[in-house]
């Protein structure tokens, strides 16, 4: 299963970008568009299914011996987001200037995203 994460390591963003190089501008501009937008909402469907682990675990933390569980978990998942969520703003940085006038929006969205907690 490709993550957020994983989709945009440098190696992916190198390989997506060399598949690019004999398309016209434009058609560049639309890839790499639609490629911060898979990576937005692949980012918000991990969010999601983490806060019903978080949730499931925060249940279960009645128990005493889950709670041992349960923190190193939620740090885990914190950092996780914040790591996906860092490297969706530093892909649109990197394009901004293929990115035209996408980029405000896609910073955005991915601030928006980040805000959401």
């Amino acid at each position: 299963m490709t993550t957020a994460i994983t989709m945009l390591d440098p190696a992916a963003l190198a390989a997506f970008a060399g598949s690019l190089a004999n398309l016209p501008k434009e058609e560049i501009r639309k890839a790499k568009k639609l490629y911060i937008l898979n990576a937005l909402a692949e980012f918000q469907a991990q969010r999601r299914s983490g806060r019903a682990m978080i949730i499931t675990m925060g249940f279960m933390s009645i128990i005493p011996v889950f709670l041992i569980v349960f923190i190193p978990a939620l740090i885990a998942y914190r950092s996780g987001i914040k790591a996906a969520r860092q490297k969706i703003v530093n892909a649109v940085e990197v394009w901004r200037d293929d990115l035209g006038a996408d980029y405000e929006a896609l910073r955005r969205q991915a601030e928006d995203d980040a805000a959401d907690r």
